[in-house]
């Protein structure tokens, strides 16, 4: 028996030893990189495999012969060849593809497809210019997101700010506030809708329209110099080499619509314009103009969310003429479920100058969000190549998010006994809120190149676009009833009272952001001591005009003769009037700060030089000068300092980067620049807003003697990129910005109380690192990135104590340390991939995780609201077929993540009489959690 064994295991290495095959590697001729998911033919037999993450391909367990292969990739020209096998061979064959490019006489029209994968991006990153983090559109595809927002938060170095409904709104790069970063398309600078900010919400954009992502973290002379966190630049689809035809379709649920109703309202009696506006100035309105039918909500079950897309392309005319169009409609149901504790604006003082104080909460609800969202995009691009030199190029997008958003509230105002072991209330109130969103940005861009000269080229670019926001009738209805306990003390039952119609409000807020841009660029190539050198001028002009709206109305309960307060039964039975406290049948625009219009003109000129000492060693320096004039009007009375004004400054700002390259897949990479941060408008505007951030009860203000912020960026990378898509990345950043922008406690203006306003904190710092790695093990692969950041501000607070030697209450300002607004001080992002070319098999499970950071600042020593740390865990996958279908899933929030806020003060509501629900700890107060549950897509799509 053992010498079968040792017989038969001779045979199987003997047969193993001597099989033939062929194997080797799939390259891009012009980079000599590898090319993933290459296909390999070979007949006869039709024997099919491609190349792997490292562009290794092979065949085994071939009879001898001869044979004919094919080796094809999109975007390259195929390669075919004859090979003869011989008996107990192991043929090694490397294929080196070139680009897929037309020769039309002097025009050469280069491919377009391989500028969505990821080996593009890689390569794209390792020769940029300046530090650049790129997102392909082949990994946005794989991956478990369907908008940019979200697909940010996978990015090295950038956190996200969500929204009501989970989805990601806003970036945080490097720890800094979303108004230290620009987005573009395509290059140029777009408005944004946002009523009172300057920043993009990103979560207007649909993943799928883009070419790829790309995140810059330094600046050169050329780019505008107010991304002082990050730029955001997303390249749309182009225009192909040939016939493009892809589609996607997908349908998908959101779990907590499966444990309660999505409660729907009708949109169609929305007024899109106030009374007011309508009406005309200064005619009043009556209560027949605040229909109710759209404060009637009916409950959907588990309603179907909804994803499609379609994207046409070809060239045309010789392919000297290219197009492309591509839309998305994306249709989602999606809430949360929230539990607050209202904090107070009266706090218990602390015992002595070196106690705690500790915030009161008088009030507790409860909040059921639902959201239906369709989101929109459209893009358009013809471009028309006259030669190899000199091109054309006019894009289009439209892009539209419309929210139609339900928020029920129930109140409870806390009294001082106990009632099923928390405290109890003596009063609730509940609130029927529907909000009309509409949000839409339109874009156009003509660009150009021309060659002038041999050596002198230009490139143009004229742009007008258009941000809009429209807030319709935003109504809230209110009720409200008491609470009668049994007995004093601990409590074994309670007793309502009848249902009382409190004032209803209704708001209409709109604004529009209209930009119109001019670039123009010259570029020159020469030689100075022998090294390549290319000098670049330019310069850039930009008028912006906004205009901004908001009109309240508060309309009161009619009360029956005889009665203290009208009596629930019905909305549609409720009868209100103008008349008594807060109601005025003109609103309150004629007085409100909110309405006025902004107007910025931006001028800026350039130069740079880039100077290359030998092959490895290149920087580029220069200067931009830009110069900035404001100026707004608002409807404050002429008696408010602050009504208008007029803003004019100028910055200088330098630029440098340096890049040394170690080897052929290895730089370091050295940069600094200098850059600004310009106010909002609404940091400006003095007006107070009552609505405002809920800090603390308190009320903002602008604050009209804002200075703008200077900001000097320091950075260091290494970076690595090995064969296949592997790559790693190491560095460090500082920044020291003069003048940051930040919320405080403030007395300004005609506010007789304080409020919060934005002013200028001295001097802040910011540094931290970031580390980037990906790697595969055969079709396994792991991919991640950490990011640590430490920043320190002082702040002025307030400190209330009672002096233990007379009891003697004192209140007193005081600077207090912390971290920028919304900075994480650890931001991390985990994947674990699986891709096997061969099988078309794609899938990752992918980790972000966001430490603690500050939420909302508190005009109170010690009292921030600090968001909790949160991990977010999602999961894609998908299945392609014959190179043309896909199957795909998406899963997103696997763990239920809430949201959460704390105060970290002891915990008096943890335990005990004073216990509070949803509390987590001793240590700290928890204020705030929301759940949003898991959603789920499944899809199908198609590309040829």
């Amino acid at each position: 028996m053992k010498i079968l064994s040792i017989i038969l295991i001779c045979f199987l290495f003997t047969a193993n030893s001597f099989a033939s095959g062929i194997s080797g590697y799939v390259y891009d001729k012009s980079v000599n990189e590898q090319l993933v998911g290459a296909t390999i033919v070979l007949n006869p037999g039709s024997i099919k495999t491609s190349s792997k993450l490292n562009g290794k391909y092979a065949i085994d367990n071939l009879n001898p012969g001869v044979y004919s292969l094919k080796v094809s990739y999109i975007g390259y020209q195929s390669t075919d060849t004859t090979i003869t096998v011989t008996a107990n061979e192991n043929l090694k064959l490397n294929f080196y593809l070139s680009p897929n490019t037309s020769s039309l006489t002097t025009v050469v029209v280069s491919a377009k497809g391989n500028k969505e994968s990821d080996q593009y991006a890689k390569r794209a990153e390792q020769r940029a210019d300046n530090l650049v983090n790129i997102v392909s559109a082949n990994s946005i595809a794989i991956s478990p997101d369907i908008t940019v927002a979200n697909v940010m938060a996978r990015v090295s170095g950038v956190s996200v700010e969500r929204g009501n409904t989970g989805d990601g709104q806003y970036v945080i790069i490097r720890g800094m506030d979303p108004r230290y970063s620009t987005t573009l398309i395509n290059g140029v600078k777009i408005p944004s809708p946002d009523n009172a900010e300057r920043y993009v919400p990103l979560d207007i954009f649909p993943a799928d329209l883009e070419e790829r992502i790309e995140v810059y973290k330094s600046l050169t002379p050329d780019m505008e110099g107010d991304a002082s966190g990050g730029v955001v630049n997303m390249i749309m689809k182009t225009a192909p080499d040939g016939l493009r035809i892809e589609g996607n379709a997908g349908v998908g649920y959101s779990q907590l619509f499966s444990m309660r109703p999505f409660e729907s309202y009708n949109t169609s009696t929305v007024n899109s314009q106030s009374p007011e506006e309508y009406l005309g100035p200064g005619v009043p309105a009556t209560v027949s103009e605040f229909p109710y039918q759209n404060l009637i909500t009916s409950p959907i079950k588990t309603p179907i969310n909804s994803n499609f897309s379609l994207t046409l392309g070809d060239r045309f005319f010789n392919n000297k003429l290219g197009v492309i169009v591509s839309a998305t409609d994306q249709n989602t149901y999606a809430g949360n479920n929230t539990a607050r504790l209202v904090e107070n604006a009266t706090l218990t003082p602390a015992h002595g100058i070196d106690g705690q104080m500790l915030q009161v909460f008088p009030d507790y609800l409860t909040r059921q969000y639902s959201s239906l969202t369709n989101r929109l995009g459209m893009i358009a691009t013809i471009d028309y190549k006259f030669n190899a030199d000199n091109y054309i190029s006019l894009f289009g997008t439209y892009l539209q998010l419309n929210e139609d958003r339900e928020r029920y509230t129930n109140d409870l105002l806390l009294g001082d006994y106990s009632y099923q072991g928390y405290v109890g209330g003596f009063q609730q109130s509940f609130e029927t809120q529907t909000r009309t969103d509409r949000q839409s940005i339109y874009s156009t861009i003509l660009n150009g190149n021309d060659k002038i000269v041999k050596a002198l080229t230009a490139t143009w670019t004229l742009a007008y676009s258009e941000a809009k926001q429209a807030l319709p009738d935003m109504a809230g209805f209110n009720t409200t009833q008491g609470i009668n306990p049994d007995m004093s003390g601990t409590a074994t039952s309670v007793t309502y009272g009848p249902l009382q119609v409190q004032p209803e409000t209704r708001q209409w807020e709109h604004n529009t952001d209209k930009d119109l841009s001019g670039y123009l660029n010259l570029h020159y190539k020469a030689k100075i001591a022998g090294n390549n050198t290319t000098f670049e001028v330019g310069g850039m002009a930009r008028h912006k005009s906004r205009d901004n709206f908001d009109n309240n109305y508060q309309l009161n309960p009619v009360i029956p003769s005889g009665s203290l307060y009208q009596q629930y039964t019905s909305i549609p039975t409720t009868q209100f009037q103008f008349g008594g406290t807060g109601s005025d049948p003109l609103g309150n625009a004629n007085s409100n700060g909110g309405v006025y219009t902004f107007t910025e003109n931006v001028q800026a000129v350039y130069g740079e030089a880039k100077y290359f000492v030998g092959d490895r060693f290149d920087v580029l320096f220069g200067l931009r000068m830009e110069n900035t004039s404001q100026s707004y009007d608002s409807s404050l009375p002429v008696t408010i300092a602050g009504k208008t004004a007029s803003i004019s400054y100028t910055d200088y700002l330098p630029s440098i980067n340096a890049k040394y390259a170690l080897s052929s897949n290895a730089n370091l990479r050295a940069s600094y620049f200098k850059s600004i941060l310009r106010p909002a408008y609404s940091d400006l505007v003095p007006y107070l807003d009552n609505t405002g951030f809920g800090q603390d009860n308190f009320p903002t203000q602008g604050n009209p003697n804002l200075q703008h912020s200077q900001i000097d960026n320091y950075d260091f990378r290494y970076e690595i990129f090995p064969n296949g898509l592997d790559q790693y990345m190491i560095g460090a950043f500082y920044k020291t910005i003069v003048n940051p922008i930040e919320y405080g406690v403030g007395t300004t203006g005609f506010a007789a109380a304080y409020t919060l306003s934005p002013f200028n904190f001295g001097t802040a710092h910011n540094y931290g690192v970031e580390a980037v790695f990906r790697k595969f093990f055969g079709s396994i692969g792991i991919a991640g990135n950490y990011t640590y950041t430490h920043s320190l501000i002082n702040s002025t607070k307030i400190f209330q104590y009672i002096d233990p030697t007379d009891n003697s209450y004192h209140s007193i300002s005081v600077s207090q340390p912390r971290p920028l607004q919304g900075q994480a001080a650890n931001v991390a992002n985990l994947s674990l991939l699986y891709k096997n070319t061969k099988n078309g098999i794609d899938a990752q499970l992918a980790m972000v995780y966001t430490g603690e950071r500050i939420d909302l600042l508190s005009v109170y020593k010690n009292l921030d609201n600090w968001e909790r740390p949160t991990t977010n865990l999602d999961f894609s996958a998908q299945k392609e077929f014959n190179q043309h279908y896909i199957i795909y899933i998406k899963v997103n929030n696997l763990l239920n993540t809430p949201y959460e806020l704390i105060v970290k003060q002891p915990n008096q509501a943890y335990s005990g009489n004073e216990k509070l629900p949803f509390q987590e700890s001793p240590s700290y107060a928890t204020i705030e959690n929301d759940k949003y549950y898991a959603r789920f897509l499944l899809g199908f799509r198609f590309k040829f």
